[in-house]
C-alpha cells in the first residue's frame, strides 16, 4: 500500500517536472483528483462535479455539450504517461488515471529498480532531439493542433529509449507554452500548422544543428473536423517517431556517419546498437564479428547498460543460428548476459527481448510469452524488434501469429530487410499454397542462417522446384554440424522441423 505522505510528494515532484508537459488547469486536475481520492471523497470524482470545482462551470453544464472534463481527462492521461517514459521513469509512486474513470490508481513504481544514475542519462553518446515551436494560423483549431502535436511527438519518440528527447516548451501558468532554448541537441524537429478554411495543413521537419540541414520533411492535410481529432495527431506522431528513431529511421543513419570512424576499444553502447541493426540487414559472419566487438567493449566501457549485455547476449543467438557455435556454448554466458540486462534495465526493448529467447532456449515457455508481451509492450512502434519477434513465433509456436506480428511491422516500418518475409512464406506453406511461398522465396535475399536457407529449400520442395529446392542448399553457410545437431540447438516448433526433415530427406542428406 502506497502511504499518503509518499503521494503528496509524487503530485508535487510530477507537477514541479519540466517532463510533464500539460497546461496549469491540466495539473489543477490531478492535484484536485488526487486530493479527493485521499480524502475519502471518490464519490465525488465525476463529470458533472468536477466541470464545476476545477473548470468553473455552472449549473446547469452539459458533459454531452461542453467535453471539457474528458478533454483535460484525456491530456491528463497523455502527460502522466509520457512523465512516466522520461523523468519519472524510477519515481517511487506511480500515479495513472485508468481510462473510463476520475479515480487515481496509486501503486508503487516497479521501473523504480532500475539505476538512479541510468546508463541513458550518463551517455554523451545518445543522440539527443529537442522539440520546438510549431507555427502557423492563429484560428483556435489550428492552435490546438500546433500545441497538441509535440506534446504527442514527445510521448512517442520517448518510447524509443536510445535517444534522448527534450521539449522546447515549458508551462508558464495561465499564459500557455513558451520556447526555452535548445541546448545539446544533435537535431531538432519543429514545424507549422497552416488554416485555409477547409483543412489544416502540417509541415514536419528534422534539421541537423551543427549545419542546420533538413534531414527529413513531411507534409499532411487533415481533417479539422474528425471526428476523433486525439486518434489523428496520434497516428501521426507514431508514423513521424517510428521514420526518424526506428531501427533504420534517419536518425540512426545519420549518426551512425557521426560514430563510423571510432574504434571497438572506445565504442559506446549507441554504436553497438547501430551495429546490431546493421548485422540484422543480412546477418553475416563480418557484421556479426564487428557487432560483438562493439557489444563486448561496450559493456567493459559502460559496465552497467542494460543494453550493451542484451547485445551480447543475443549476439549468442546469432553465431548459433549462424551455424558458427553449439548452443551448450553460449547458453550458460548468454542467459547470464541477458539476465543481467533485465536487472539493470528492466523496460529495455532489447533487454526482455533477449531474456525472453533464453527462457525459451530453457524451456520456460510462460516466461517467454510473459517477456515477449512486456518488449513489444515497452515500444508497439518498434518494427525491427516486433518482425523478430514475429519470425521467432512463427518458427517456434504459431505460424498464423509470427505473420500477423509481421505484416504489422511492415506498415509501420515498410523498409525493413527482405528475410522479413520468410515468416510471411511459412503462412504460404501452413495454408497450403506451397507454389505461392515459392514464388515470394525466388525474391528473398536470405541471410546467412542455415534456418533460412534450408526452410527455402523446404518451399520450394513442397512446391515441386526440386532445382530451386538443390540451389537453395548449395548456399548452405561452412557445414561444421549436422542437420539433426542443428535442428537439436534451436526451439522449433515440431511442425517446423518435420517439415525440414522430409523435404530435405526428399534431396538427399545434408551436412551442416
Amino acid at each position: 500500500m502506497v502511504e499518503k505522505v509518499d503521494i503528496l510528494e509524487q503530485v508535487e515532484r510530477i507537477t514541479t517536472s519540466k517532463d510533464f508537459q500539460c497546461s496549469a488547469r491540466t495539473k489543477s486536475l490531478l492535484k484536485h483528483l488526487v486530493r479527493l481520492e485521499l480524502e475519502g471523497r471518490s464519490d465525488e470524482l465525476h463529470g458533472t462535479a468536477l466541470a464545476m470545482d476545477v473548470f468553473g462551470r455552472g449549473a446547469d453544464f452539459d458533459p454531452n455539450n461542453d467535453p471539457v472534463v474528458r478533454t483535460e481527462a484525456a491530456k491528463l492521461r497523455k502527460a502522466l504517461r509520457h512523465y512516466y517514459l522520461a523523468e519519472g521513469n524510477s519515481d517511487p509512486v506511480a500515479i495513472s488515471i485508468p481510462k473510463g474513470q476520475y479515480r487515481p490508481l496509486f501503486e508503487e513504481n516497479s521501473k523504480n529498480d532500475e539505476p538512479k544514475d541510468s546508463p541513458l542519462s550518463r551517455s554523451k553518446d545518445w543522440p539527443v532531439l529537442g522539440i520546438g515551436t510549431f507555427t502557423g494560423s492563429d484560428t483556435i483549431r489550428a492552435k490546438r493542433f500546433r500545441e497538441g502535436f509535440p506534446e504527442e511527438l514527445a510521448l512517442e519518440l520517448a518510447r524509443f529509449a536510445h535517444i534522448r528527447v527534450l521539449t522546447g516548451f515549458f508551462d508558464q501558468g495561465t499564459s500557455g507554452y513558451s520556447e526555452k532554448p535548445m541546448v545539446s541537441c544533435d537535431y531538432v524537429l519543429d514545424g507549422s500548422v497552416r488554416d485555409d478554411q477547409t483543412s489544416l495543413r502540417l509541415i514536419v521537419q528534422l534539421r541537423r544543428i551543427d549545419d542546420a540541414s533538413v534531414l527529413w520533411a513531411d507534409r499532411r492535410d487533415i481533417n479539422p473536423d474528425a471526428t476523433d481529432s486525439f486518434k489523428v495527431q496520434e497516428e501521426i506522431a507514431k508514423q513521424c517517431a517510428t521514420k526518424l528513431v526506428d531501427a533504420y529511421g534517419v536518425v540512426a543513419t545519420d549518426t551512425a556517419g557521426r560514430l563510423a570512424g571510432r574504434t571497438s576499444a572506445e565504442s559506446c553502447v549507441y554504436q553497438a546498437l547501430l551495429a546490431f541493426h546493421a548485422h540484422l540487414r543480412t546477418s553475416r559472419t563480418g557484421s556479426l564479428k564487428q557487432m560483438m566487438d562493439l557489444a563486448r567493449s561496450a559493456t567493459q566501457n559502460d559496465h552497467s547498460s542494460g543494453l550493451a549485455h542484451a547485445l551480447v547476449a543475443l549476439g549468442y543467438v546469432e553465431e548459433v543460428a549462424l551455424g558458427k557455435k553449439r548452443l551448450r556454448e553460449v547458453l550458460e554466458p548468454g542467459q547470464t548476459h541477458a539476465e543481467k540486462a533485465v536487472s539493470l534495465e528492466p523496460q529495455n526493448q532489447e533487454a526482455l527481448f533477449a531474456a525472453a529467447i533464453y527462457a525459451q532456449l530453457a524451456g520456460d515457455n510462460q516466461r517467454f510469452n510473459r517477456l515477449i508481451d512486456a518488449a513489444i509492450e515497452a515500444n508497439p512502434n518498434s518494427a525491427l524488434l516486433l518482425a523478430l519477434a514475429g519470425g521467432w513465433f512463427a518458427l517456434v509456436s504459431d505460424v498464423k501469429l509470427g505473420a500477423e506480428m509481421v505484416r504489422r511491422a511492415l506498415e509501420i516500418n515498410p523498409f525493413l530487410p527482405i528475410w522479413t518475409n520468410i515468416t510471411l512464406c511459412l503462412e504460404d506453406v501452413e495454408n497450403g499454397d506451397y507454389s505461392t511461398a515459392s514464388e515470394k522465396v525466388r525474391r528473398i535475399d536470405a541471410r546467412e542462417y542455415a534456418a533460412d536457407w534450408l526452410l527455402i529449400a523446404a518451399i520450394h520442395d513442397l512446391a515441386g522446384e526440386t532445382e530451386l529446392a538443390r540451389d537453395a542448399l548449395s548456399n548452405l553457410p561452412t557445414k561444421q554440424f549436422s542437420l539433426d545437431e542443428y535442428l537439436g540447438d534451436l526451439p522449433y516448433s515440431s511442425s517446423v522441423v518435420d517439415m525440414l526433415r522430409e523435404s530435405i530427406g526428399n534431396l538427399g542428406s545434408v551436412e551442416m
